[in-house]
Parts: structure tokens; sequence; C-alpha cells
């Protein structure tokens, strides 16, 4: 079977896997490791409770919503997270989340390059 990504839709192109130990930073409001981290712009986690859909990351014990199938990604974000999830032997590792992180500035979109109606401010 292909896949139904398309190279012209730049929203998921630039994607990178990361640890939920990097995901997440220290919240001084409530002294635990549940605030993500500043650092990167998320695009979305993978969970094995749901292998096959991209879902928000968003706090911990929230509810969350829907964002793409992992069919989706690009082949290379598929493999990162194959060796994400299994070691070189083949068999599963103890890891249940991956976090999707957002590497090239190029492939997000832009809406505030153009005004509300999405036509261009020189015109």
């Amino acid at each position: 079977m292909s896949s139904v990504y398309v190279k012209q839709n730049k929203e998921l192109s630039g994607v990178k896997v990361i640890s939920s130990k990097k995901a997440y930073v220290h919240n001084p409001k409530t002294g635990e490791r549940n605030k993500l981290n500043p650092d990167y712009e998320f695009v979305g986690k993978v969970d094995m409770a749901f292998p096959s859909a991209i879902i928000k990351a968003n706090k911990k014990n929230k509810s969350t919503t829907f964002i793409d199938d992992v069919s989706e990604l690009p082949k290379r974000a598929k493999v990162e997270l194959v060796n994400y999830f299994y070691d070189k032997n083949g068999k599963r590792n103890n890891k249940t989340v991956a976090y999707l992180v957002r590497t090239d500035n190029k492939s997000k979109t832009t809406p505030s390059l153009r005004g509300k109606t999405g036509k261009s401010r020189r015109g």
C-alpha cells in the first residue's frame, strides 16, 4: 500500500521524536515534572494505547483530542518511532509514549503573515 502523505503538505514534514523526560520540565507551582517544555513546539504524541493515532500533547491527566494518523508522518519519523518503541532485536521495550516536536520552521503554517481573510497584505 502506498502512503497518503503528500510532499506538498508540510504540516508533519519536520517532526522529531523525543521522550517524556525531554518533553516535561519542573513546574514550580506543583513541584513536579508536569509542565510541557517551552523549548519545543509540540505537534502531538503517540501513545501505545492508541498506536495508530497522533493525539494532542497536553498536560498530564487532561482530556486529549485526535490530531492525525501515524500513516501521515514522513518515512523518517516512522522509522524514529519504531526505533523508539523497539530495541535492536525487535523486542518491545517499556516505553509507552513518544512525543512529536517540530524541528523545521518552514513546515509550520504562518497565518500571521496573512490577514484574517487569508489574502495577502499587499492587495
